[in-house]
């Protein structure tokens, strides 16, 4: 790139100098035009234009094909008017070799004509210059940059080397600390290479690896909850049917069948669940967004547990934009949840909250679910919502469920642009699944 650059500059480098003498060259040939034009105007027109205290060189004056005046230094063989003349009061310039105006050598020249009026008709003044000397200064500066061009790349790309190497050995030693640090390990990058933006990389790569290690001990914990509780029932199916096949004439074979029964319907509905977090967490269930009544589609939801213990209650009529599959599974896992805590009495609230800034068309509504079962301490208003949390450790399993529910409604609050978070509540459990609405 440095040296397309450069080659680029001094092509217009080279062009530049070229006109820059062009235009000199013609600068002069004017002044003599308006010399000998002042000559004409007076009537003082010599045949030999002698000098007058200022330099004339090669001029003629020529009326048709006639030579009315020259300079005296011009060959009486070398003709000027090497293009037509130009009309009264217009000058005009041409570059033209030393065969066409008759002059041995190579050089090339520049000429200049002027038809300026004249008592005998008007009179075309040509004038002309070698350019000898400009092109031999563009010829010089043009083996200069051959020579100097590719001597000062090569500078260039040494120094570029130097020092983009040196820039990038902090980064290619940051690359090698970062390669080495294998799996979930506690290694961290150190952030004191004395250089700001490496410091606050390092700072970045630090952040990433800790969020990284939490997610790898979130998976093994998740794995091992996973496995104990999957494990469990499958134990207490197997433990069953052991004893049955040592003892099968004193086994009653249709009850042992119901036990083992509700085993496998909870472990298939263990598995659904995890299916359910792993498509919700993954985003492999595309939204089918549909328009729906809050209070109905919540009342429905209501009505189909026929437990008297819940109550419903709509503040305001609202319709929301949800997928009507995902939210009725978030509004059973929290019915589910308290009905599973509740002593007396579960309360189910719909309310719009208030936004600040109502001309933007979107809005919130708040689905509050509580019971008046054990209170959440609130160091655990958090933690509930991660997958196989249980605080009640001495519940009976039946009654206890997997702990997934919550962290799967979460997870489907989340996709909706919502949030699902628990309350702080003395006298029981409070839940609010929060979704914005237009």
């Amino acid at each position: 790139m440095v040296a397309v650059v450069l080659a680029f500059s001094s092509f217009l480098l080279v062009r530049w100098v070229h006109s820059s003498q062009i235009d000199d060259a013609d600068r002069t040939l004017s002044d003599q035009i308006d010399l000998v034009q002042g000559l004409i105007k007076t009537g003082s027109l010599p045949t030999v234009l002698k000098p007058t205290g200022v330099t004339t060189g090669q001029v003629q004056v020529i009326s048709g094909t006639n030579v009315v005046a020259v300079s005296p230094g011009l060959a009486s063989s070398v003709r000027l008017d090497v293009f037509a003349a130009p009309a009264v009061g217009v000058q005009v310039a041409h570059t033209t070799t030393a065969d066409a105006l008759g002059v041995t050598g190579r050089d090339r020249y520049r000429v200049v004509a002027r038809t300026v009026p004249s008592g005998i008709g008007p009179l075309t003044v040509y004038t002309a210059s070698s350019l000898h000397a400009p092109d031999q200064a563009v010829r010089t500066l043009e083996l200069s940059l051959a020579i100097g061009l590719p001597i000062l790349v090569i500078l260039a790309a040494i120094t570029m080397w130097f020092v983009v190497g040196r820039a990038l050995r902090p980064v290619d030693e940051l690359r090698r600390e970062v390669d080495a640090i294998q799996g979930s390990s506690d290694r961290r990058l150190p952030t004191d290479r004395k250089a700001t933006e490496l410091d606050q990389l390092a700072v970045t790569l630090n952040g990433m690896l800790d969020r990284i290690s939490a997610a790898e001990a979130t998976r093994r914990q998740f794995l091992a909850d996973a496995s104990h509780e999957l494990r469990s029932p499958l134990a207490s199916a197997r433990t069953m049917l052991e004893v049955g096949l040592a003892y099968p004439d004193r086994t009653d074979w249709p009850t042992t069948a119901g036990e083992v029964m509700v085993e496998v319907e909870r472990l298939q509905a263990m598995a659904g669940e995890l299916l359910a977090l792993a498509r919700v967490e993954g985003g492999e269930r595309a939204l089918s967004r549909e328009q729906f009544d809050l209070g109905t589609l919540v009342a429905a939801e209501v009505q189909r547990y026929a437990d008297p213990r819940i109550s419903v209650s709509v503040d305001h009529p609202t319709s929301i934009e949800v997928d009507r599959v995902l939210f009725v599974r978030a509004v059973r896992n929290l019915l589910d949840n308290a009905r599973r805590h509740a002593r007396e009495h579960i309360e189910v609230r719909m309310s719009e909250v208030p936004v600040d800034a109502p001309d933007t068309g979107v809005g919130l509504v708040d689905v509050t679910v509580r019971n008046d079962g054990e209170p959440i301490a609130h160091d655990q208003l958090e933690r509930i919502f991660e997958p196989f949390t249980r605080l009640d450790d001495g519940r009976s399993r039946d009654e206890g469920g997997a702990g997934l529910g919550l962290s799967i409604a979460r997870r489907i609050a989340e996709v909706h642009g919502g949030a699902l978070v628990a309350l702080p509540d003395t006298a029981g459990a409070t839940f609010r699944l929060r979704l914005p609405h237009v």
